[in-house]
């Protein structure tokens, strides 16, 4: 039987601490910063008990500056009760559900007038209530998992209105999911959602009073000062960064549904890394899922290994510049052993600095042409010269060795001619154990983690 979903939701001005802790909690070290700083004045999604907006409902703590999760079931509607807390104009527009030009939420010029425009643009101290039913379109697929993940945000000027905190996730789950018995699988699941994206306070509404609230001496702020733009750009997981986001734990054996999300501009590129745990996403296993911009993903886990495990962007300046966090999985009393029937895998890998060329032909192959000729594609990266290093770099590559002596290399067959810098290959079968051994012969301290 259908259910109609009410949620009653607030746009509230509030400060938000994107690393309350004050520090880098994976490395450890205190975060300094001499700009705006690590608070900012934001509006953020909130949810209430009913049409007085007297009582806040509590929302897990990993959520951050999401709104509140709004979940439903296919043939459920959903009924979204809005308030507008704060200073300016606002609305609510979701997706992955069907909505009446009234329950668009979308400011644009669409033709439409009067009432069909009035879920456009909720105005200071204003409500509007917005309907959306979830019909059979919009129902995952047999092949889904339970729940399909999507979004809902303000979209008046929608980059400054979601750059102003006004996003939250939004949960389309199949018929029985959610509403089922004890034993249900809702019950069996343990589900968190993570927005990964740079947050560009430089577009948010509040910058100006940012400025004036946080920087010593507002009046020297030049806003068009590109140091002063990248340190208001927040790459950051559901508002936390450095590891800040709290509350991601769960127990060994659990079934989790992680609901990604990627938002923002041109820079949100990201490859979502959870280490030490395989996710099956649209079918297939992976530890590394991509996001873009309005990206929705649902992807499913086992949570096996007790301890605490990082997950970050794998985009080489994302993670150093704050979007990682932590999740923690605890026994809970369960006592998972793993046992493996197969082979063992025995693998003896040095790394080694080698002197790697780019070009070791000297010839650029599709137009017969020396790499270094005057005026060609090539020369800028195979000259050499005063201020050019040439097409020949000081590399360290994984090397492989017969034992665990590492005195004698193994040959790399003609067939593996191809993989020039990369490391050996290592292969193993299902139920297998991969061993391997590791000499480090480099100048720097190097390792070695699988995917």
């Amino acid at each position: 039987q259908a259910a109609t979903r009410i949620y009653y939701i607030g746009a509230v001005e509030e400060y938000w601490d994107y690393a309350p802790s004050g520090k880098n909690q994976i490395t450890g070290q205190k975060l300094t910063e001499d700009k705006i700083g690590q608070v900012y004045k934001k509006a953020i999604f909130r949810q209430f008990t009913d049409d007085s907006y007297s009582h806040e409902v509590a929302k897990p703590s990993w959520l951050g500056l999401l709104g509140p999760e709004l979940k439903a079931e296919e043939k459920d509607t959903f009924i979204i009760h809005f308030k507008n807390f704060a200073s300016r104009p606002y609305s609510v527009h979701p997706h992955g559900v069907f909505y009446k030009k009234d329950s668009e939420g979308a400011l644009y010029p669409d033709g439409t007038s009067g009432k069909s425009k009035e879920d456009d643009f909720v105005l200071p101290g204003t409500n509007y209530t917005y309907t959306w039913p979830i019909t059979d379109d919009f129902a995952p697929t047999p092949a889904d998992p339970p729940c399909l993940t999507w979004i809902y945000h303000s979209h008046i000027n929608t980059p400054k209105d979601i750059s102003s905190g006004l996003i939250g996730p939004l949960l389309v789950c199949k018929k029985g999911f959610l509403d089922n018995t004890s034993t249900s699988l809702a019950d069996k699941y343990k589900g968190f959602a993570l927005m990964f994206s740079n947050i560009d306070e430089n577009f948010s509404w509040y910058l100006d009073e940012n400025i004036n609230t946080f920087c010593l001496d507002p009046s020297t702020v030049d806003k068009q000062d590109k140091d002063f733009q990248l340190s208001n750009m927040m790459l950051s997981i559901n508002g936390y960064m450095y590891g800040n986001i709290p509350g991601l734990e769960m127990c060994a054996g659990d079934l989790v549904s992680w609901s990604l999300i990627g938002m923002g501009s041109e820079l949100d590129v990201h490859s979502v890394h959870f280490l030490d745990h395989v996710l099956i996403n649209r079918g297939y296993r992976t530890d590394v899922i991509s996001l873009f911009p309005a990206t929705f993903i649902t992807a499913g886990m086992v949570a096996q290994n007790v301890g605490k495990w990082l997950v970050n962007c794998e985009v080489n300046r994302h993670m150093p510049a704050g979007m990682s966090g932590l999740y923690n999985i605890k026994s809970c009393g369960q006592n998972i052993t793993l046992s493996w029937s197969g082979h063992k895998r025995k693998y003896f890998i040095a790394a080694e600095r080698i002197l790697w060329d780019y070009g070791p032909g000297g010839i650029d192959t599709f137009t017969g042409q020396p790499l270094n000729a005057t005026d060609s594609d090539s020369a800028p990266y195979f000259r050499q010269g005063d201020d050019r290093i040439g097409g020949r770099y000081w590399k360290v590559q994984y090397v492989a060795y017969t034992d665990g002596s590492f005195s004698r290399r193994k040959k790399r067959p003609a067939s593996e001619a191809h993989l020039g810098i990369l490391g050996p290959v290592i292969k193993a079968e299902v139920g297998d154990t991969i061993l391997v051994t590791f000499l480090n012969r480099g100048d720097k301290n190097h390792s070695m983690m699988p995917h």
